[in-house]
């Protein structure tokens, strides 16, 4: 408890309920907010606020209100994994989608025209669109990082309003901050007069309205102000509109709460492109509605899982996912996997039925389909199966589909793979592209004429890569590199190397005013804290700079978890990767170990990749698990290991060699 409550920030992260059960029902629980602790009759005791009455005298239960969103999600998918029951074809394709022939008139449906000879298209997006409009039951996009996935939907989107214009089109991703890009992109090639779109929840990061509710604010407010003639016929009407926009008391702002809900769903519906996550309750809606759109296009569909996908892959007649599972995997799915053992399924279905009727209006196929799985072990192990490919339906889809394409040695209808880069310096994208991508992503011609963005001073390199090469801890007498924080790391020599590189950069500012951004990665949160305690003076809170660079998002952040940066781009990247210890075996590395991990920190880069580690740490680390390199999971670390080698003696034009490799003592002082 206490543990828990020292790192607590004070924000209302708490509640209390009257079981210990996940479920809590559905009645109004206190939030809580943590203020302190004191020693009361000898007995440590714990304050928090509330915003209701807690009785006293009750025996209650202290619980994160986190709580409360994971049983509306458990509620929620498995709401929609009945509902799936009755699209018996969906399932089947979305577990292998060669199973399911498209119906033919789906397939004339709202189709798009030919590419758009003006967008500059290259051959592989040309490909992709011309299969997406083939169709099959689901089509699925490869998009490595840079491709320009989100060019390729906008493009496609305006496609299909133009052929069709009464056509309706969801969009919906794992999270906010993808589809709010994706939002931004769309509204740069759609007419904003003849064309409704609107993002159904507002972002995490953002105090900012839903463009759902400002949409459906914007229209009241223009209904508010009719000529004489009509005001008069309206008067009521009126009335109430301007008490919706303009509510002065409680009363008056929970009718307003209803109006503007009213409007929101008269909006909803008459939009044409709708924007909403896999987890959104406006879905679960739409699905008992029984709505249906023409199409639907799934973003980062490789971060989710089948549950997750299933919603919205319901609504949809036409579907397109795209995603790139060489980067983040669903969350958990490791941990996830162990539930397919059998052994382990048969001691979950024990209690399963007990577990989950603390959660309320679940349907009743549920408690049919577990006794169904109880009593019979060979449709368990056919269900465990399948479940067990549907954790990461679209890498399965993917990979099995390069498998047909290698052996049939034509290309896959359904799965096509986008290949040419426009977001990193052509070093950067050979970094990349040959540990993760077997060599096959590009460069555009774009990127290789892009003017630079960043200088160096103090004899710093100005090659793209840069590796700021740390001893490793096995050859220094220091006790220790790494500190552990809160189940994770913290590495202040590397810290330092950063910080005096930063330094060492000037940005050059485009004719327009532009400033180059740049992000500061770490795969452990521990290590962000710590960049954000010793960076923090050095932003400038009135400009929202660092060292001269802009925040990539505009808001004055510049440290993220890598984790968290996917999707994300700057134009310089420094980024720590913390691990360097004597420990044996895979635990040494940590994160480092997960390819997926590491591609997202490596790919974010335009212009220059800064990139603290000890190379020495990985390879003794790596040899000594597999001196024989037999062990492919390990393989791209000695990829990137190589590739950075064979970089440090590659020239490119305008910047020397592709990769510069500084050493740094164990202090974290640069060599030069």
């Amino acid at each position: 408890m206490w543990r828990e409550l020292k790192y607590d920030d004070g924000k209302v992260n708490w509640t209390v309920s009257k079981s210990a059960k996940l479920a809590t029902g559905r009645e109004r629980l206190p939030e809580l907010s943590y203020e302190g602790s004191n020693l009361v009759n000898g007995k440590l005791a714990f304050a928090f606020a509330t915003n209701l009455t807690v009785p006293p005298g009750q025996l209650l239960f202290l619980r994160p209100r986190k709580d409360n969103g994971t049983e509306r999600a458990i509620r929620r998918r498995l709401q929609n994994i009945v509902a799936a029951r009755a699209n018996v074809e969906l399932l089947r394709a979305l577990d292998d989608p060669a199973q399911v022939a498209m119906d033919d008139m789906l397939r004339d449906i709202a189709v798009p025209g030919s590419p758009p000879a003006d967008a500059d298209m290259e051959p592989s997006k040309i490909e992709a669109w011309q299969s997406i409009v083939a169709g099959r039951s689901i089509n699925v996009v490869v998009g490595p990082p840079g491709v320009g996935k989100t060019f390729l939907i906008s493009h496609l989107v305006k496609s299909i309003l133009d052929q069709t214009p009464d056509a309706r089109i969801l969009v919906s991703a794992q999270n906010h901050e993808t589809l709010i890009h994706m939002e931004d992109e769309l509204r740069k090639f759609l007419p904003e007069q003849s064309t409704i779109v609107v993002r159904v929840e507002r972002s995490r990061v953002s105090e900012e309205e839903s463009t759902l509710r400002q949409s459906s604010v914007a229209l009241l407010r223009s209904i508010s102000k009719p000529d004489t003639e009509r005001a008069a016929v309206m008067a009521n009407q009126l009335h109430q509109i301007t008490q919706a926009l303009n509510p002065v008391d409680r009363s008056e702002k929970s009718t307003a709460e209803r109006a503007l809900r009213d409007t929101d769903n008269l909006t909803l519906r008459s939009s044409d492109v709708t924007l909403a996550t896999t987890s959104s309750h406006v879905l679960e809606e739409m699905i008992a509605d029984g709505e249906q759109f023409d199409w639907v296009f799934i973003e980062e569909a490789a971060r989710a899982n089948g549950a997750e996908l299933i919603g919205a892959l319901l609504l949809g007649n036409r579907r397109v996912m795209i995603g790139d599972h060489n980067q983040l995997s669903p969350f958990d799915v490791v941990e996830r996997q162990k539930f397919y053992d059998g052994k382990r399924a048969n001691e979950l279905l024990r209690d399963a039925k007990e577990k989950l009727s603390a959660i309320p209006d679940l349907p009743g196929e549920v408690e049919i389909a577990l006794d169904a799985l109880k009593a019979d072990q060979f449709l368990l192990s056919d269900v465990l199966a399948t479940a067990s490919r549907l954790e990461e339906p679209f890498r399965s889809i993917a990979e099995r589909e390069a498998l047909r394409a290698g052996d049939a040695k034509r290309p896959s209808s359904i799965a096509n793979t986008l290949r040419e880069q426009s977001r990193m310096h052509p070093a950067i994208g050979e970094l990349v592209s040959n540990t993760f991508y077997k060599g096959e992503l590009v460069p555009s011609e774009r990127v290789k004429q892009r003017k630079p963005a960043v200088e160096t001073i103090a004899g710093f390199p100005a090659s793209p890569v840069v590796i700021l090469d740390m001893p490793s801890l096995s050859v220094v007498k220091r006790k220790a590199f790494e500190h552990t924080v809160r189940r994770s790391y913290r590495n202040e020599s590397e810290v330092k190397a950063i910080v005096s590189a930063m330094k060492r950069l000037r940005p050059v500012v485009s004719a327009d005013g532009r400033r180059p951004t740049m992000a500061v990665l770490s795969p452990y949160s521990a290590q962000v804290s710590h960049f954000e305690r010793l960076l923090k003076p050095e932003i400038d809170t009135t400009e929202k700079t660092l060292f001269g660079f802009a925040s990539p998002r505009g808001d004055g952040k510049f440290i993220y978890t890598s984790d968290s940066f996917q999707g994300g781009e700057a134009d310089v990247i420094v980024a720590s990767l913390v691990r360097n210890n004597v420990l044996v075996g895979t635990r040494a590395l940590g994160f480092i170990k997960n390819p997926q991990r590491l591609n997202v920190l490596l790919s974010r880069a335009k212009h220059k990749l800064i990139l603290a580690t000890s190379r020495r740490f990985i390879s003794n680390t790596v040899n000594g698990i597999d001196p024989d390199g037999l062990n492919d999971e390990l393989g791209f670390l000695r990829r990137m290991l190589d590739e950075i080698a064979r970089l440090a003696e590659t020239e490119f034009p305008g910047v020397g060699m592709g990769a510069s490799i500084i050493t740094v003592d164990e202090n974290g002082k640069l060599s030069r």
